[in-house]
């Protein structure tokens, strides 16, 4: 399979590590597929065979309170306590079932990707999210309650919107989707491994304060009293040029 990378990408390379992507990808007389890259601590450019290189696997995040699965303890079931610190690849995770060793601790530390998140199947009567509904993208990112599951059908879900009292398509009605998600609070939101609370505010590095509303299957954000808005910053935004945000306590 080919891999494309994109200028700035950090990626592997087989001799010279970790290096990033300047141009690319292009042919030339020596090589069919070539990258110019950028190592560390250099202003020159090199180029290198598109074979040479691979991508970095980007390491896995959780929320505190995720129910995860570990490698290193035999797939056994962790809640996540705390975390992630040490470079976002480390958490502190308690084990749901005591360890039958009276002196083995049942909270520890574990690395990111030795964990894997435990995803419960939807069931009838949870909320939901829609992910993909038929072949439009009609309610996509809208939430409802799911009225029927046809396991086995393209169309499986039955999610129901509003009250259901309207006809099939209406926003209060239902409609029939092929991919959906658990809800489990409409009133947070996570990014980058931090569960942020829809009905706080938070400020910003420069203490500005900010206030979050979710739109669909995004979450965006006003400043100093303007409401947010389709229109406004998302939070991932919000987070990447003005981070890290502080809860304001009540």
């Amino acid at each position: 399979m080919t891999v494309t990378f994109e200028v700035g990408q950090r990626v592997q390379h087989r001799l010279r590590g970790v290096v990033t992507v300047t141009y690319g990808p292009f042919e030339n007389t020596f090589m069919p597929r070539a990258y110019l890259v950028q190592e560390d601590g250099r202003t020159n450019e090199v180029i290198v065979p598109a074979e040479r290189l691979s991508a970095i696997p980007e390491t896995p995040t959780f929320a505190v309170g995720d129910v995860v699965t570990l490698a290193t303890r035999s797939g056994a079931k962790a809640t996540v306590e705390y975390g992630p610190f040490d470079n976002r690849d480390v958490y502190v995770v308690k084990l749901l079932d005591p360890p039958a060793n009276p002196d083995d601790p049942q909270t520890f530390t574990a690395m990111a990707h030795a964990m894997t998140k435990v995803v419960e199947p939807v069931k009838v009567g949870d909320r939901v999210r829609v992910v993909k509904g038929d072949d439009t993208t009609k309610f996509v990112g809208q939430v409802g309650v799911l009225k029927q599951d046809d396991e086995g059908d393209r169309l499986r879900y039955l999610v129901e919107f509003g009250d259901g009292s309207g006809y099939h398509g209406d926003p209060n009605g239902q409609w029939w989707c092929q991919v959906v998600e658990r809800v489990e609070d409409e009133n947070t939101y996570t990014h980058d491994g931090v569960t942020y609370d829809l009905t706080a505010t938070y400020n910003d590095r420069d203490n500005e304060p900010w206030t979050f509303k979710r739109f669909g299957d995004e979450v965006r954000g006003g400043c100093n009293g303007y409401q947010p808005s389709t229109v406004t910053e998302p939070l991932e935004n919000v987070v990447a040029l003005f981070g890290p945000l502080t809860r304001v306590d009540a």
